[in-house]
């Protein structure tokens, strides 16, 4: 009895080295798993991810079908969907207490902006997101809720190029007006002491939304003729 048991956790040992050595050598994977576990913990909402596949060589990969669902009360089926975003890690500091992450691109997401009850639904996004960081600034050791880790990341670019907003409410649903975002590029993000992963997405989740701000300003009369009902309401719930 005593050596089947042996037997077993030796089998159960083998499985978990190869766990680990997989994982070591499809950094993908992790990522995979950390955007769809972690990720509704942060935003309130489902998080699926197609495809993640990084180079432990030289830290570069792309991330594929990546969808942000809605949170209760949008009747849209999801607030982002992101066609493919590619990202540049220093593989040297993928295991350093600050992680540096050269560049991530993303490119053509589509975004729903939709109103219901008074509020919008990238709005609610957003709040949970800053919720989320202000916890994990709070916190003694400093552990961010999106990556489970203390590790803080400095990223030197972020850019978002051929996003499409449609802006639409549940009667319409799904359909609206559709406009084309102007390309975003954030710069050093955590340059002087890193910063947590959710600090860093409600960077980028205020940046997103400021822009839609100003796009929807520049366009009223577009709106209008949409007939995007409560179009000037939601400017109040975009400019803070």
């Amino acid at each position: 009895m005593l050596k089947k048991a042996v037997i077993l956790l030796a089998i159960l040992a083998a499985i978990a080295c190869g766990a680990l050595w997989w994982a070591y050598e499809n950094p993908g994977v992790v990522v995979k798993f950390a955007l769809e576990y972690y990720g509704p913990k942060v935003m309130g909402v489902d998080v699926k991810v197609g495809e993640a596949r990084i180079s432990p060589g030289d830290g570069k990969g792309t991330v594929r079908g990546v969808e942000i669902g809605n949170p209760p009360g949008f009747s849209s089926a999801r607030a982002v969907r992101l066609g493919e975003a590619s990202v540049w890690v220093e593989p040297a500091t993928i295991r350093s207490p600050i992680v540096l992450i050269h560049e991530i691109a993303v490119t053509g997401p589509a975004i729903t902006y939709e109103r219901a009850g008074g509020s919008n639904n990238l709005d609610a996004i957003q709040k949970r997101i800053a919720q989320s960081a202000s916890a994990a600034q709070s916190a003694p050791t400093g552990t961010s809720t999106l990556s489970g880790e203390k590790r803080r990341y400095i990223i030197e670019r972020i850019v978002i190029r051929g996003a499409r907003v449609t802006m639409t409410n549940s009667a319409l649903k799904g359909q609206g007006v559709t406009f084309d975002l102007p390309d975003i590029e954030m710069k050093n993000i955590g340059k002087d002491s890193g910063v947590t992963a959710d600090e860093a997405a409600a960077i980028v989740a205020a940046t997103v939304s400021s822009r839609i701000a100003q796009k929807v300003l520049t366009n009223i009369d577009l709106l209008r003729k949409g007939g995007v009902e409560g179009a000037l309401d939601a400017l109040k719930g975009l400019v803070h």
